[in-house]
């Protein structure tokens, strides 16, 4: 995907690969070319790896083939579609630093949410990702923790790609994993030697270990032989390596496939089905003039054929000249669209298109669908609330706040968007079963949530306490109105104080009790 020609299968250089990564690795090409629209190198610059050049097919009409054939984007439609359902989300007893950066995580100007939109459409792409925790560097003169934190100095998230992280090592105690060293490649810009305002682009490789953080680069030792050659080694504070996993499928240190790789062949097939289709239409489609008995002009050659509004063709009187237009006869376009059709049937059932797609037929369809998909969700929803639980105490750790972390602090999602929205119908027949005594204000608050008609971030326990409270105080308001009004009443200001110099306490107390009544 990068075009670097680093070897891969000595295990005695850095850019050395994990076999488990090196299996994965034309899955991942296929899922960035997909995701890409086949213009990872430039416009269209993929499209020859999946359209071959046939036999005996001249270059020049090859490359036109190319040029006119589209390839169509439901594979990264449908990796967003699936990534939004994640998109609701709020942090729970996060530490203050995290919060005061919500709105620029990565030091790149993302906020949060847009960071773990990309994150998660990253692990649906690939199967997983890595994110990793780093912390700004010292600048001179700061003596202390809050001077650093003063000008500036906070910690940020670095998404890695999987195809990256090209190396690791881990261990188990107890069932327990941890990962004792990894290798992630990333690509730098240098100037260019050969002029002032040029630049190339070099892979460094860096090496992590608990509390240490080592680079290298390769460089040629001889025409044969590449070498391993360290540029700087930089220690951290932390006692383990700040790289966290978030994968599709399992929470193993970089394992699990690919879960969209399905429908990221069968989008290859639509491309190439498709390609077909436009090849047959162009070159068959357009129907052919044919022409028998032409008249011979005295050079001994059939005069040149002009079609227009405005023209004729003249044919000689003898039985056999005659003009027509020539069209297929086969059946080859319409099968051809027939594929099509049910190819692109069984891609919307890969991605979220039955939910309002023509395919479907039946509710019951779609609700078996969704229920595969809400299944799927689930899964993501549980490895992406494990994997931000440690970044968020990464982060406290390296900004010295290990004291905000309580056990709730994470993160809070709300996986219910593949629910079917209630309609009024259903949401009159809640409020009735309320008003019967036959359900409680909770949990007609907990459906209506659940059904898409408040907002998924409210907090019914909250939004409880503050029902109560306005309640409250509309009582005291209603009594306080009953009192003045029997206040004003004739005979009622002229009555005495009682011993304490108060209204009469029997006044009052039929006031109240008139404003419960009336509650």
């Amino acid at each position: 995907m990068h075009g670097i020609n680093h070897p891969i299968n000595d295990p005695a250089l850095v850019s050395y690969h994990r076999p488990e990564l090196v299996r994965l690795l034309p899955q991942l090409e296929q899922a960035y070319d997909c995701w890409t629209l086949l213009n990872s190198g430039g416009l269209g610059s993929a499209k020859a790896k999946y359209l071959h050049q046939e036999p005996a097919e001249p270059a020049a009409a090859y490359q036109a083939r190319l040029d006119r054939a589209t390839y169509t984007p439901i594979y990264r439609d449908a990796i967003r579609s699936y990534a939004g359902l994640l998109s609701r989300v709020h942090l729970i007893d996060a530490p203050s630093s995290l919060e005061s950066a919500e709105q620029n995580v990565d030091l790149q100007g993302s906020s949060l949410t847009s960071f773990l939109t990309h994150i998660d459409e990253m692990a649906l792409r690939d199967g997983g990702t890595f994110i990793m925790v780093d912390m700004m560097p010292e600048r001179e003169g700061d003596s202390n923790f809050f001077d650093q934190m003063n000008d500036g100095r906070q910690p940020y998230f670095i998404s890695i790609a999987r195809a990256d992280v090209i190396n690791w090592k881990v261990s188990y105690n107890r069932g327990l994993e941890s990962v004792d060293q990894v290798t992630v490649r990333m690509l730098r810009s240098m100037p260019s030697p050969d002029g002032q305002y040029g630049s190339v682009v070099e892979p460094i490789y860096y090496v992590l270990t608990p509390g240490k953080v080592e680079m290298y680069r390769l460089v040629k030792a001889d025409a044969q032989r590449w070498a391993n050659q360290k540029i700087d080694e930089v220690s951290t504070t932390l006692p383990i390596i700040p790289l966290v996993w978030y994968g599709a499928t399992t929470t193993r240190f970089a394992q699990g496939d690919l879960p969209m790789d399905g429908l990221a062949d069968m989008s290859i097939q639509h491309f190439q089905m498709r390609s077909d289709l436009n090849e047959l239409l162009h070159k068959c489609a357009m129907p052919v003039p044919v022409r028998k008995g032409a008249p011979v002009g005295p050079d001994g050659k059939p005069a040149p054929l002009v079609l227009g509004p405005n023209t004729a063709v003249d044919l000689s009187g003898e039985g056999g000249s005659d003009f027509s237009f020539a069209e297929p006869s086969g059946k080859s376009l319409e099968r051809h669209q027939a594929e099509i059709v049910h190819l692109e049937a069984l891609m919307d059932r890969s991605s979220l298109n039955f939910l309002y797609g023509a395919n479907v037929k039946t509710a019951t369809e779609v609700s078996l669908r969704a229920s595969q998909v809400a299944s799927s969700v689930s899964a993501l929803v549980r490895n992406k609330a494990a994997a931000f639980g440690v970044l968020m105490r990464l982060w406290a750790f390296y900004a010295g706040e290990q004291g905000q972390i309580t056990r709730e602090s994470g993160l809070a999602i709300n996986d219910s968007l593949i629910n079917k929205p209630l309609g009024a119908s259903e949401m009159a027949q809640l409020v009735n079963l309320h008003s019967q005594g036959l359900l409680s204000k909770k949990t007609v608050l907990d459906e209506l949530q659940r059904g898409g008609v408040l907002d998924p971030d409210l907090v019914i326990k909250d939004e409880m306490e503050r029902l109560e409270e306005d309640r409250q105080e509309a009582m005291d308001q209603q009594a306080e109105e009953l009192q003045r009004s029997a206040a004003a009443q004739p005979g009622q200001g002229d009555q005495g104080p009682g011993e304490n110099g108060s209204r009469n306490p029997s006044e009052s107390a039929r006031a109240q009790e008139a404003a419960r009544n009336a509650q």
